[in-house]
């Protein structure tokens, strides 16, 4: 149905760079070291398998096109460099001009020295960074010693940030239907969204996803069993998980028909409604576990985002949610939404009479709300705010539960986020992603709203 226009990359292997630099002028001994160190550093925890290291030292012309070489940097999501010692400008031309317009985020690392300054490993960065700057290039800034396990959370949200870089720049979106009626908040310009992502979005009728939701008999019987656990409020449980799983087998036969990086599907009230498709929203939830993200109600910057946070953490199921209600008096926050994956209850699964609503609490935990939004004047900008999922159950049907931010109150979140015009979505993910969110608007060039 929608084809893709750039070739499909396979990011399973992809690993962020970490490159070391230095100078004749300071120790080559100091310098040896620090690469020693930072190699048993990248294989510890959130790092094991994502960076590769440069076994060469840069020092001069020669030896950085040889560590470049081996960093392959076609096969890299960004790149680190790490000042092991003082180092001139000269090793960054000769960086840039490898680069050749590759769009490749760039993180300086320098080490911290409290007293005597034997690699002058700071003051290269500043160096580095002002040159970068005068240049017009974006990069972020990393400091500390490898034994820093601060380090190691700031580099690894530097290469989670990288990969959703990766992931939505010239991404493509398919845009089923348009939004929802009258969401006209949700509607986005294909130009602005292609000038400041290279996102290209492709649209196509509810008719013709329609016409390719045909899903086999024995399929449609195999999809009943994912509600063989749910609760019913009503009818014949059986013929209830029968519905759903036609549903779920007819809805998944026409998302894998569209190539696309993530899909904004128009789900209500068409589908919603539509006799073939009673339970939409159950089989949404359920649908939400596959690799192509789905942002229901056509919300093509809910599906972008959800890109992104899907490229943080691929194992993520993140969800696109409503902050419906205030609780001033205990400082929380209602999030309720559908199609949110049913691997997140932290209680039971029930459905009403109409099958329209499949409710159960969220689980307790981290969690970050995130949301890639255009303005319109067609700048793009990010807000996130962390905080977390309480472990009182909210009474709200649907997917729901108690969010209490950490860095301000719940009033002052959602007022700042009203009085700022964002969109009535965030996504919501499992998870501390600020940092990585804050890395990723630099490498956007775009205004991180903490919240």
């Amino acid at each position: 149905m929608l084809t893709r226009n750039r070739t499909v990359i396979d990011r399973s292997d992809r690993r962020v760079g970490v490159l070391f630099v230095a100078s004749p002028l300071f120790s080559e001994a100091a310098a040896r070291d620090l690469l020693v160190r930072t190699e048993a550093f990248a294989t510890e925890g959130d790092l094991a398998g994502r960076l590769t290291i440069a076994g060469t030292l840069a020092y001069d012309r020669a030896s950085c096109a040889k560590a470049l070489d081996g960093l392959d940097l076609d096969h890299l999501d960004g790149l680190v460099i790490q000042l092991a010692t003082f180092c001139t400008a000269d090793l960054l031309h000769a960086l840039l001009d490898t680069l050749k317009g590759r769009s490749l985020p760039l993180a300086l690392w320098a080490l911290e020295e409290t007293d005597a300054i034997v690699t002058n490993s700071l003051c290269g960065a500043q160096l580095w960074a002002s040159t970068l700057t005068r240049f017009g290039h974006r990069f972020s800034f990393i400091l500390g010693n490898p034994e820093d396990p601060a380090v190691a959370q700031e580099v690894a949200a530097f290469a989670a940030a990288a990969r959703a870089h990766r992931a939505i720049t010239g991404a493509r979106i398919a845009l089923v239907g348009a939004h929802a009626d009258w969401f006209t908040n949700l509607a986005v310009d294909p130009w602005a969204v292609r000038r400041a992502l290279g996102i290209t979005i492709e649209q196509t009728t509810l008719v013709r996803f329609i016409e390719g939701c045909v899903a086999d008999p024995a399929a449609e019987d195999a999809a009943a069993a994912r509600w063989s656990e749910a609760r019913f409020d009503a009818g014949d449980a059986k013929e209830s998980q029968r519905i759903l799983g036609a549903t779920f087998a007819r809805l998944k036969a026409g998302l894998d028909r569209i190539s696309a990086d993530a899909v904004a599907l128009r789900d209500w009230p068409e589908l919603l409604y539509g006799a073939d498709f009673k339970g939409t929203w159950a089989a949404l939830g359920e649908l939400a576990e596959r690799e192509t993200p789905v942002a229901p109600e056509g919300d093509v910057m809910g599906a972008v985002t959800a890109l992104a946070v899907r490229a943080f953490d691929p194992t993520s199921l993140p969800f696109l949610t409503d902050i419906s209600g205030l609780d001033r008096a205990n400082n929380r926050l209602v999030l309720w939404h559908y199609g949110v994956s049913p691997r997140l209850a932290n209680g039971p699964r029930s459905l009403d009479a109409a099958l329209k609503q499949e409710s159960f609490p969220l689980q307790a935990g981290a969690m970050t709300l995130l949301r890639l939004s255009l303005r319109a004047d067609g700048a793009l900008r990010l807000f996130v705010s962390e905080g977390e999922i309480l472990t009182e159950h909210s009474a709200a049907n649907r997917a729901a539960g108690f969010f209490r931010p950490a860095q301000v109150s719940a009033e002052a979140l959602m007022r700042h986020f009203i009085d700022a015009g964002y969109e009535h979505h965030v996504t919501a993910i499992y998870g501390r992603w600020a940092s990585a969110a804050a890395h990723l608007g630099r490498q956007l060039g775009v205004t991180v709203d903490h919240a």
